[in-house]
């Protein structure tokens, strides 16, 4: 008779001396994940998520030949060339190493690379063929479908095949992601990366210690394209590495043997990593010199970029780098569906059920992606322009985790019988508004605003919206259909923008009889032309809520839902052009006549008015001059030029106080004025208020440091005040101005 087995008696281990310092039910917590892994659901829903998966690529790639090209593009082409002939040349060439004025080299060249070899491949050498741009826009439309179709299976991997559909619809009918989806070579390959590394995270994290070799290969593909585009993919090392150490500690009881299953975490963490590092590197030259020390500069660099451009934001202009705290959530809000408000709104009221249904670890790290780059910025008060593009990519998990809210809503009421068609119904309502958008706009979808905002009609004027030009692609077309450009044409014809890449390119396949010219908006008769495709970029609020954009000379505008986004605008006549040019030259007397009769021709033209009032002061008609400079302000109210102008109007009168008070107006409308603190600094002198003046003094000399005329008067302030130090160093620094 075989003798029974006795029970072996517990013994203590290094492992559960380590568990005791840990509460069992945070272990339990942490740990938990969901039953499903994508493989769960009926196979006709797959089937289902792979049809639309399939038309949603099929559009993309259709939207994206009928997309213009945006305004960064310039850079990104001169960084292709350089890069190819770094590459074609076996590294002799080095202009890819360092472009200093655009610093394209701290940036990754993946996309840039693998567009230029296609480019290549097919005989687009240069960015002045159509085809070149046709080739990165398909590559930009699969980058764009790539990171929808991963934000989709993370859906799915944590909700089944249903929640996989949803995902995809969610991203998909994310009009500012769509559109941007089919045109952004920097933002959409970084946000492809980042959903596609967090995907393979979670399969890593769900598969240890035993990873397949497909979720090692993934996850280093999606670590090495995010690195490939932009230095910011280390964030994704942060993040593997923190939720490892994190699944290591909520699952260490599985084994008795905790130095091998820490091993086993080591190595299948290193591996990923280094191939994804070997990827970034075979792309990115720069980074290949150096790798560590260059990546570095690169963070560093991308971290404090100096760009400061005005932008309109919540109706007013601000800059770049000195941005209010609500700007990026203000953004967000205005422009994301409603159902992906929806979805957050679900998620945050049903917190508790969204981690017991979906993991604690998967969820924790959604969370933690989509919400941490935006604190991150916003903390640090980091330079952002062009709305919220720069974080496409965690809005990628952001839109994961409204679509698993939606989907737990829908299944935490399924006892309810008149809850599911409710929640179906309400999401689908709301998803109406931007479906309909992408389909009567699809070339320029990245333009939408929600209901919140009262859609782009609400929106113009209070925020930017066709910021990167991407419709002077359909104001050309426009141009050719009614026979006023076309190819083979035997007389001149000058087309300015102020969006002068997308000009100069779309216009090549014309002739040399047409002729491209760049005038920014406030200075558009600088230059002479016959037509004009003007945006509203950089252009004032109240200007445009005056309703004096699109202006007089308008013969057609590109809309978007009925609402103007390019105006497409006929030169009335050469006076205005040379009205200007006498200006200019302080050939006032010649001007006058010239301003007048563009001023008749076109009498809601701020900018002739407000030239018109400068020469009027110079030649002492100050009586017409205001009259002049009231016409402006009532068509452009905020217009700086003129408010300028108004300080220098009561100087001719001897009206101190009326001037100081007008040109403290105008530094309000620009913080960077110096124009206006100058002329403050000198009214401050003649006060006596020696402290105020130097002070104003100082802003002139930081705020344009090449004004001789600033460190002047800066110098002759401090003089009077008896500091011939200071003074004697003010004067030295003007000597060495021109």
């Amino acid at each position: 008779m075989a003798q029974k087995k006795q029970k072996a008696k517990p013994t203590k281990n290094r492992e559960q001396s380590i568990q005791s310092t840990v509460p069992s039910s945070y272990i339990t917590w942490l740990a938990h994940w969901p039953a499903w892994w994508i493989d769960s659901g009926p196979n006709k829903l797959k089937q289902l998520f792979l049809a639309i998966a399939g038309l949603g690529l099929i559009w993309m790639l259709w939207a994206g030949q009928g997309t213009g090209i945006n305004g960064d593009d310039r850079m990104q082409n001169e960084y292709e060339q350089a890069l190819m002939s770094w590459y074609s040349s076996g590294g002799a060439d080095t202009t890819a190493l360092n472009l200093p004025k655009t610093k394209m080299h701290y940036y990754g060249g993946l996309f840039e690379v693998i567009s230029g070899a296609t480019n290549r491949m097919l005989g687009n050498d240069s960015p002045e063929m159509e085809g070149y741009h046709r080739v990165r826009h398909i590559w930009n439309a699969l980058f764009g479908w790539t990171a929808i179709f991963f934000a989709a299976l993370i859906v799915g991997a944590l909700s089944g095949w249903e929640g996989a559909i949803l995902g995809f619809l969610v991203l998909f009918l994310s009009p500012r992601f769509l559109g941007h989806g089919v045109m952004n070579p920097k933002d959409i390959p970084f946000a492809t990366g980042y959903i596609m590394s967090l995907y393979f995270i979670l399969a890593w994290l769900k598969s240890i210690p035993k990873p397949s070799w497909k979720t090692i290969a993934g996850l280093s593909v999606g670590l090495g394209i995010a690195l490939g585009v932009r230095s910011g993919g280390l964030i994704l090392i942060a993040i593997f590495g923190l939720f490892a150490v994190l699944h290591f500690i909520a699952n260490r009881t599985i084994t008795s043997n905790l130095k091998q299953k820490f091993g086993r975490y080591l190595i299948w963490g290193i591996v990923p990593t280094l191939s994804g590092l070997l990827i970034t590197l075979a792309f990115w030259p720069f980074a290949l010199q150096s790798p560590v020390q260059n990546i570095s500069a690169s963070l560093s660099e991308l971290s404090n970029y100096g760009v400061n451009i005005r932008l309109l934001f919540n109706g007013a202009m601000v800059f770049a780098q000195n941005l209010p705290l609500d700007y990026l959530p203000r953004w967000v809000f205005v422009t994301v569906p409603l159902f992906v408000l929806f979805g957050w709104l679900a998620g945050l009221v049903f917190l508790r059920g969204m981690f017991q249904r979906y993991g604690t670890l998967p969820m924790l790290m959604l969370g933690f992606a989509f919400l941490f780059p935006f604190i991150y910025v916003m903390y640090k008060g980091s330079t952002l322009y062009d709305g919220w593009r720069h974080m496409i990519f965690p809005y990628t998990a952001g839109a994961v985790l409204s679509s698993l809210g939606i989907i737990h809503l829908y299944r935490h009421f399924g006892n309810i019988r008149w809850m599911k068609p409710t929640v179906l119904g309400l999401v689908g309502f709301m998803a109406l508004d931007p479906l309909f958008f992408v389909v009567r706009n699809p070339f320029l979808s990245y333009i939408y605003f929600s209901p919140v905002q009262g859609g782009i009609a609400g929106a113009l004027g209070e925020y930017e919206t066709d910021y990167w030009g991407i419709s002077i692609k359909q104001g050309i077309e426009w141009l050719e259909s009614e026979g006023i450009i076309h190819e083979g044409m035997t007389e001149e014809v000058t087309i300015a923008s102020n969006f002068g890449y997308q000009l100069d390119k779309y216009l090549t396949r014309f002739g040399d009889k047409v002729k491209p010219v760049y005038v920014r908006y406030r200075q558009r008769h600088d230059a002479e032309w016959d037509y004009g495709l003007f945006q509203s970029r950089f252009i004032d609020g109240s200007y445009i809520r005056q309703g004096s954009w699109p202006p007089g000379p308008t013969v057609h505008t590109i809309n978007v839902n009925s609402t103007p986004v390019l105006a497409i605008v006929k030169s009335p006549g050469k006076a205005a052009f040379e009205g200007i040019n006498a200006q200019k030259q302080n050939r006032f007397a010649e001007a006058i006549p010239l301003l007048e009769e563009a001023a008749k021709q076109d009498p809601s033209d701020e900018v002739v008015l407000s030239a018109l009032a400068f020469s009027l002061i110079n030649s002492g008609q100050n009586d017409l001059a205001k009259s002049a400079l009231d016409k402006t302000f009532a068509i452009d109210p905020e217009n700086l030029t003129a408010a300028n102008y108004l300080g220098l109007y009561h100087i001719n009168r001897n009206e101190i106080e009326p001037a100081i008070r007008a040109f403290e107006r105008a530094a309000e409308l620009q913080e960077n004025n110096f124009f206006a603190y100058y002329y403050l600094a000198s009214l401050e002198m003649q006060r006596n208020n020696l402290n105020i003046a130097v002070d104003y003094a100082k802003k002139a000399v930081a705020t344009n440091p090449k004004f001789k005329g600033a460190y002047e008067l800066a110098a002759s302030i401090f003089e009077k005040m008896g500091d011939t130090g200071n003074a004697n160093a003010y004067r030295n620094a003007a000597s060495q101005l021109k």
